[in-house]
Formats: C-alpha cells, structure tokens, sequence
C-alpha cells in the first residue's frame, strides 16, 4: 500500500492543509471504514488492520485517533446517531402540526435511514452488549431519541401523557418499540415495503397518543363528577343545618 506524504512532527500546516484539518479528515475515513468492516463482517471480526486497509491509512493513524476498537465502535455509533436524529428532525420539522403528518414524516425518515445496511447494523447490532461504557452510549442515545418522539408530538398530547417522568417512560417504550421494529425489518433482509413498515408503526405511535388524551379527558370529566357531587352534598348539608 502506497503511503501518503507524512507532515513533519511539529504539526504545521503541509501541502496547504492544516494539521487539525488533516487528523479530522483521517478520523473521519475510519469511521466511514469502520461502518463498512462493522457493518459487514460485524465488529467483534473487525481488527485494527482491516479498518486501516479498507480506510487506505497507515496503522498508526489509527492510534493517533482512537485508543482502541471499542472506542472506534462507540464514535462510529454516535456519528450514525446524530445523523439519523437530524435527519428525523429534518422531517418531522418540515410538516405543519398535525400529529399525523408529523409521525408519518419521522417514521418515513427512519425507514429510509435502515436502508443504509451497514449504518443500520451499527446503530441496531454491532454497539449492542460490548462493554458498560458502549452500553452507556447507547442507553444516552436511547434517552435522546425518546425525548425527540415526545418533542415531535403537540403540547396537548405531551401533557395528556403524563408528567416528565412519564413522558421518559413513554419516550423510551415508544423508542425500543420503532427500534425492535427497525431491527426485525433490516434482518429479514427488508422484506415489506416501507409503506407498509410505516402504516403499522404509525398505529402504534398515534395510538399511544389517542389512548393518552382519552384517558387525560376521562380524568377531567371523573374530576368534575366529584366535585359536582361534593358540591351537592355541601349544599344538602347546609341545607340540613338551616333546618
């Protein structure tokens, strides 16, 4: 493998690009490598040497950049992460309010994402159960989508669910419900249409929410019941006291 120039050890600009701009540029080639091995041959296959090759760098730039695979594995993750929550906040942002339209743009956003096999397979697969410090970033990420899916919902629907800690719960069901989904869609090699992924999906989400308002109204309604009959047991007791 042919070699690129190296820059001197001081770490001033070479060729014209900035020593910074060039680690940022290697770092990145690795992570789009590592998505490729991981996502493939899966990460606990992948070595050191089969990212570099398939990055085309030098084994050493991989040490400058990350202090060991599980380390590569949870930059990979979070890079894959960040882009499907922009992508479904892109989505979801680009909708008027209605709760449908809403839910339908994210979840059509989400599908669209998993068709990037190997993205998919490293956000759904490969970071699952490597060590306390993955699963912490993956749990963090979890925690970050599920208040995205109750930010995407109106104000009213958000209330109806509960309060912040029952939204969390919620969020996070609601989550490891589309997640569960996503991963079974990606291994059975996509076998339904995406029409079909969201239509079914969509059920679940809205029916979350309309169970949710249902029971904030009937709260209400139970709630004016009682102090309608308080109020006309006070009145009846006055009344008894006039006597």
């Amino acid at each position: 493998m042919k070699k690129a120039a190296e820059s001197p050890a001081t770490g001033r600009p070479y060729g014209g690009v900035a020593h910074e701009d060039r680690a940022a540029e290697r770092r990145q080639a690795l992570i789009q490598a590592a998505t490729q091995v991981f996502g493939t041959v899966g990460f606990r296959k992948a070595t050191v040497r089969s990212i570099c090759q398939q990055a085309k760098l030098n084994d050493r730039y991989f040490y400058a950049a990350f202090d060991s695979t599980d380390h590569l594995l949870r930059a990979t993750y979070e890079h894959h992460a960040r882009r499907l929550h922009a992508a479904l906040q892109h989505a979801i942002e680009s909708q008027d309010d209605r709760l449908e339209h809403r839910v339908d743009a994210g979840l059509r956003a989400f599908f669209a994402f998993l068709r990037d096999t190997c993205a998919a397979r490293v956000l759904m697969l490969e970071v699952m159960g490597i060590n306390a410090e993955t699963d912490a970033t993956y749990q963090r990420n979890l925690s970050e989508f599920a208040k995205q899916i109750i930010a995407s919902a109106d104000p009213t629907t958000q209330n109806a669910l509960g309060d912040h800690a029952d939204q969390r719960i919620v969020g996070i069901a609601l989550v490891g419900a589309m997640t569960n989904a996503g991963t079974a869609w990606l291994l059975s090699g996509y076998r339904d249409s995406e029409e079909k992924m969201v239509r079914n999906c969509s059920q679940v989400l809205l029916g979350t929410y309309a169970y949710a308002i249902n029971q904030a109204r009937a709260r209400v309604r139970d709630s004016g019941s009682s102090r309608a009959a308080a109020n006309h047991a006070a009145v009846k007791n006055t009344s008894r006291v006039r006597r």
